[in-house]
């Protein structure tokens, strides 16, 4: 049980960050290789990525209580941003799954994809 938490906690930091790191432009881009939300579409990955590091600290807390539990945390999520650093950095395809989950669950009714697709096919570049 105590090592599920561990790795729970370590698991939910990675996703809260790769989410918030999804949040913005060019993480976006460069993973889901389409135009980056807008709107509200880009609070609720925020709020989600807020979200679940709550939820690891949660876990962390769950798992060692007040004292310890505060410190494996800082150290679980100090460990996620290096990760999904690392990630962005040198292979962004492995969040590509994800990218294409929250594109589905975040569904833009403008069609930006598609535009985006459109845009790649002719050439043109992204705008940053």
């Amino acid at each position: 049980m105590q090592s599920a938490l561990l790795i729970a906690t370590a698991l939910v930091a990675y996703l809260g960050f790769a989410l918030l790191a999804l949040g913005q432009a060019r993480p976006w881009q460069r993973v889901a290789q389409t135009l980056p939300p807008t709107g509200l579409r880009l609070l609720a990955l925020r709020t989600l990525g807020g979200l679940a590091l709550t939820l690891s600290l949660g876990l962390a807390l769950l798992r060692d209580g007040p004292s310890f539990g505060a410190l494996l945390w800082a150290t679980a999520i100090t460990l996620a941003a290096l990760a999904v650093a690392f990630t962005l950095t040198w292979r962004p395809k492995w969040l590509r799954p994800l990218a294409r989950l929250l594109r589905v669950g975040l569904k833009d009714p403008t069609g930006s994809g598609a535009v985006a697709k459109d845009q790649r096919k002719a050439g043109s570049s992204l705008p940053l």
